[in-house]
């Protein structure tokens, strides 16, 4: 049987997961494997700074357990992350065609007849 989620996009996975409130330890493997999912180098790269930021963050507190969402507080890179993923879900678009059209491919036009 499916899990509702495997119908999400890596997209709406990343938001998903950054507003759910659960440790900083979770939130860096979900994170680590979206990126692992994802063929969105530009996604992966905004998730690796979130995930440079809560490491530097995990390192320096002291309530290392404390359940929290990303989206409590967030960091200038959740932020970007978060916007990134909010426009890509906009459109509906698979990530294979997100990437395509990031690497200039145009869908095709259909014939209009009058």
């Amino acid at each position: 049987m499916k899990s509702v989620h495997s119908n999400m996009s890596n997209y709406e996975k990343t938001i998903r997961t950054v507003t759910e409130v659960k440790s900083m330890t979770s939130h860096m493997t979900s994170l680590g494997r979206l990126m692992a999912l994802s063929e969105d180098g530009h996604l992966c790269n905004l998730i690796a700074h979130v995930v440079q930021g809560l490491r530097y963050q995990y390192e320096h507190s002291t309530a290392k357990a404390t359940p929290t969402s990303l989206m409590f507080f967030p960091m200038q890179q959740t932020i970007h992350l978060v916007e990134y993923c909010k426009y890509q879900t906009r459109f509906k678009k698979p990530e294979w065609q997100v990437l395509a059209e990031q690497n200039g491919w145009t869908p095709p036009q259909r014939n209009s007849r009058v």
